[in-house]
């Protein structure tokens, strides 16, 4: 423990997505009033130099263990990162160039093991909302001081139940879930899938059968990475290259966690386009919405051209695939397969007669 304040850099060198920074010391919180604005409860916030001026929009989380630490996350440029710490310095902190001594040398615990999980999956955080809930998982008020209190008080089975129950929202934090984007030639699957993904990666034309292969990308809804998928439009096609594209698209459907299923003008109301695959995994939206305002319909309308219904359009998604709209904050979740495991054994050990004063929590590495 140092009594005297500091402020270290606690990733490398270079670029990145993210950098952190970490301040200790008791005149630490002191110099948080001074520097740091946020709202309310969030960890969301900016630290700002003396004159006021924003230094860089950052997450503010405190650090686990007796003495008083900060870990400050920020976008991953050198030239912001060194702001931070001169601000810091500024106020009174000592830079520490090493960070060796800013972590328990002798820890060997479930909590311990959870914060290191969470910590080593930062670096490939999807989103900065994926690396906020990360941070928080390894926190007091996360996974980590969830395992913690289980170690002394065994919980009851209803709770491990619930949070079995939520782990398909924290593994989903980290990995992506295949999300197909199906409907007839000229539905306009290929203009939303470059809406949803950011950029253009598939030729759209009005001419049918534009998209033989299928095509993939990652993006983001509210902060949970999606793997999209377009490919053929729905047909009975001529050709037998744009018949092994359909195949293709039929099979990715089958194999999706989910399909949207595009109705677009021309096919609303007919009963000639209904989804291919089972109700559970499909959501149907009636799309190019823009060119037909007038038509009544039934169900959820978007267009990719105005960006009509879209947000409502993730919102569903994310509703059908773990039950939320955001990645939970300050609420302890499961974020890995190995410790949805865990939590299943206990499950079964109870189910086979154990009382829970026999059973330990143990965090294996996945």
């Amino acid at each position: 423990m140092h009594s005297e304040g500091w402020v270290a850099e606690v990733t490398g060198v270079g670029r990145s997505a993210l950098h952190g920074i970490m301040i200790g010391g008791v005149p630490s919180a002191e110099w948080l009033k001074q520097c740091f604005r946020g709202a309310g409860d969030s960890p969301h916030g900016s630290i700002h130099e003396q004159n006021g001026e924003v230094i860089d929009d950052v997450v503010l989380l405190q650090w686990p263990g007796s003495e008083l630490r900060h870990l400050i996350t920020l976008h991953g440029s050198p030239l912001l990162s060194e702001r931070i710490v001169q601000r810091f310095e500024q106020l009174g902190a000592v830079r520490r160039d090493s960070v060796d001594e800013l972590w328990p040398t002798t820890i060997s615990s479930p909590a311990s093991e959870i914060a290191q999980q969470a910590l080593t999956a930062l670096p490939n955080a999807p989103s900065v909302e994926a690396a906020t809930f990360l941070l928080e998982q390894a926190s007091p008020d996360g996974l980590a001081g969830w395992v913690e209190r289980a170690a002394v008080n065994f919980p009851s089975r209803d709770e491990i139940e619930s949070m079995l129950s939520r782990s398909a929202i924290g593994i989903g934090v980290l990995q992506p879930p295949t999300v197909v984007i199906a409907g007839v030639p000229n539905a306009g699957k290929s203009t939303l899938f470059n809406l949803l993904v950011g950029d253009q990666r598939t030729l759209t034309s009005s001419e049918p059968g534009t998209t033989r292969d299928l095509i993939d990308a990652p993006a983001n809804f509210r902060g949970f990475p999606i793997l999209l998928v377009d490919g053929a439009g729905l047909r009975e096609a001529q050709q037998s290259v744009e018949r092994e594209g359909v195949r293709r698209m039929r099979e990715a459907m089958l194999q999706a966690d989910l399909v949207l299923h595009l109705i677009p003008p021309s096919q609303a109301g007919t009963g000639a386009d209904s989804p291919q695959t089972t109700p559970c995994r499909t959501l149907v939206f009636h799309s190019r919405r823009d060119e037909d305002r007038a038509m009544r319909i039934d169900g959820p309308a978007i267009s990719a051209v105005t960006g009509e219904g879209i947000d409502e359009l993730k919102d569903l998604v994310l509703t059908e695939l773990y039950g939320v709209e955001r990645i939970p904050s300050l609420e302890p979740t499961l974020f890995l397969a190995s410790q949805r495991r865990i939590l299943e054994d206990a499950i079964e050990a109870l189910e086979a007669g154990e009382t829970p004063s026999e059973l330990r929590f143990g965090i294996v590495q996945s």
